[in-house]
């Protein structure tokens, strides 16, 4: 610290020391840019295991079935009927709609059903079921 005397009185200049608060700051930034890409968004289900085959995910409209009754289109928490209208809505935009339904495997299978006859009523020919993949 320096201080400078002038008229008898003291006035003391300080430098703030910022290296260990940008240390920390371009810490965290790298730990957030290495553990974004292992962040999953969406409605966690336990998917049931299988040996799937290729689907387009990227030109689908992805419906969940989770339990106790609970119907998602994308992110976005529906019923039935609106799913329902929904689906039948971006038919009618997109022609070449296709579905993935993720079912958690402790849904009912009339659940996932329902999804299904949802999806056919709308005249959408392509409908994927997501699963795991079967570990060998």
């Amino acid at each position: 610290m320096r201080s400078i005397r002038r008229n008898n009185e003291d006035y003391t200049f300080s430098r703030i020391n910022i290296t260990n608060m940008v240390d920390v700051a371009l810490t965290l930034v790298i730990i957030l840019l290495i553990i974004a890409p292992f962040i999953e968004q969406g409605i966690e289900v336990k998917l049931p295991v299988s040996a799937p085959g290729a689907v387009q995910v990227e030109n689908s409209t992805i419906i969940t079935v989770a339990p106790k009754d609970v119907y998602y289109i994308d992110d976005k928490k529906v019923t039935l009927r609106e799913l329902y209208n929904l689906l039948r809505e971006k038919k009618r935009i997109k022609e070449n709609l296709s579905v993935v339904i993720k079912g958690d495997e402790a849904v009912p299978y009339k659940n996932v059903v329902k999804v299904l006859d949802i999806s056919k009523k709308c005249n959408i020919e392509t409908i994927g079921l997501a699963t795991q993949v079967e570990m060998d």
